[in-house]
């Protein structure tokens, strides 16, 4: 995301995102009802229009053709009678399967999660004006609640081969699955996930994919599931499953206890992909339900992540999501420092002054003789580090010390990424969150920091030996 449009003030606020969306004003959670249509990209979400802190939900709602420039619309969902608007996805109803176009253009349809008191059912509403205004459909709920009490966050897609909407639930601690051939008329097809993954918190926000692995001729079915709590660091995370789907059954490919994780950071969850894109692109909200709440931002609370591409790789028949970040053409990118090869060790540290975030760090290693090196973003008063470990195999993050960490006693973390080798990275840094990407997206961290100063420094310490990169490049990123 850059700056919203038409928007000024915003731009002076200090933790104030410059390439991720954030609203405006008031509470921000869930990426909802992502959509592709006509050259826009829509971002719905979970909104709360009279407050900074979680409240009765809306859908918020804004546009992008870029994915990285958005313009904020009008409240596109409100309350109602059936409860408050929980999270849920969107299609474009190419066909009129549910008979609810007036006119030229395809109709869109939402299909979400009405929250009544201790009753959570599944409703749809429509727009037949590419998504600007939208008609709740009379018959709703479309699904009731059989009795379960945590029964939401619909994602729906088209299954070409079996001809029928296919809709993920998150039904507590396991996945259903529901087909219909018009989206008004939904009947149960199974469950999966009771025995299989974390279970250390409820399962929320599914998303069924089929995605490309790369190098080969065929794709793999995916199966996203976030949860909260149970996350590998601790508070909501995002887990994944492979496998196939038969358009009625999901079969997943991994051992039942195998925990698989989109990304070992603290603050990236809920992500789901758009509907209509030829290839599958997600986005996730930036925070963690352990101090959402919490964050110490003014006029507004929470904001999004970089959209992201998906991929798998096989790896000797072990199926590895790959992220990677996706950024606009029109982005304004200024060099600070490249270097096709050089040196860091411990006495003789690269220090490499940057201007503020938003910023970028390319870095491919040569040779590493060092265990560990460190890649420390430095201001004034606090410091964020990135620890690669290579006799441990891991990467960490440290934000004990990186500014405003006494908001929340769960905020202070040193957060850990298992890998198997480092070879190279590419962090995002903006003013409140760094984004890694490790070995092309191979393993990923997400972690918000709230520096009180701006960074004026990115350090590459190694903690003895020296070690050699074979590239290093740093690029300041202006909207």
């Amino acid at each position: 995301m850059i700056f919203l449009k038409n928007d000024v003030q915003m731009k002076k606020e200090a933790f104030r995102p410059a390439v991720h969306f954030s609203p405006s004003k008031h509470w921000i959670n869930d990426p909802n009802g992502l959509v592709y249509y006509k050259g826009e990209y829509h971002l719905f979400y979970q909104y709360h229009p009279h407050s900074t802190i979680w409240g009765p939900m809306h859908w918020g709602h804004a546009v992008s053709t870029d994915l990285n420039t958005w313009e904020e619309l009008p409240i596109a969902l409100y309350p109602d009678e059936l409860g408050q608007i929980f999270s849920g996805s969107a299609v474009v109803d190419w066909q009129n399967t549910s008979g609810f176009q007036t006119g030229e253009e395809a109709v869109l349809v939402a299909v979400f999660t009405h929250h009544g008191e201790d009753n959570e059912k599944q409703s749809i509403a429509y727009s037949n004006d590419r998504g600007r205004t939208w008609v709740k459909y009379k018959g709703n709920p479309v699904i009731s609640n059989p009795g379960i009490k945590d029964f939401r966050d619909p994602k729906v897609f088209w299954h070409e081969e079996s001809s029928k909407w296919i809709m993920s639930l998150a039904c507590g601690d396991h996945i259903q699955f529901y087909g219909s051939p018009n989206l008004k008329d939904w009947n149960y097809l199974s469950s999966f996930g009771k025995a299989h993954g974390a279970h250390g918190g409820v399962w929320e926000c599914p998303d069924l994919i089929f995605l490309d692995v790369e190098g080969e001729k065929f794709k793999k079915w995916v199966l996203i599931v976030s949860i909260n709590p149970g996350g590998p660091n601790g508070g909501s995370a995002i887990q994944y499953f492979t496998g196939d789907f038969d358009g009625t059954v999901f079969v997943t490919d991994q051992k039942k206890e195998e925990e698989k994780w989109a990304d070992w950071g603290r603050d990236f969850y809920a992500a789901v992909t758009w509907s209509g894109t030829e290839q599958p692109i997600w986005i996730g909200w930036m925070n963690n339900w352990q101090y959402a709440n919490q964050t110490p931002t003014d006029n507004f609370r929470g904001s999004m992540s970089i959209p992201r591409k998906l991929f798998l790789e096989n790896k000797r028949g072990d199926y590895q999501l790959i992220q990677k970040p996706v950024f606009s053409g029109e982005l304004e990118k200024h060099l600070v420092f490249k270097e096709e090869q050089g040196t860091f060790c411990l006495e003789n540290p690269l220090v490499v002054k940057v201007t503020a975030a938003p910023f970028t760090v390319q870095l491919k290693m040569k040779q590493i003789d060092s265990p560990t090196f460190t890649v420390r973003l430095k201001s004034e008063s606090s410091q964020l580090d990135i620890v690669i470990d290579q006799s441990a195999h891991q990467v960490r993050i440290d934000r004990t010390k990186s500014g405003l960490v006494e908001f929340s006693e769960q905020f202070p973390s040193i957060d850990v990424m298992p890998i198997d080798v480092f070879q190279e990275a590419f962090l995002l840094v903006d003013r409140a969150s760094i984004e890694l990407f490790v070995n092309e997206g191979r393993f990923v961290m997400t972690d918000l920091f709230y520096s009180v100063d701006s960074i004026e420094a990115v350090e590459f310490r190694a903690s003895s030996n020296q070690a050699e990169y074979e590239k290093l490049v740093i690029q300041s990123i202006r909207p």
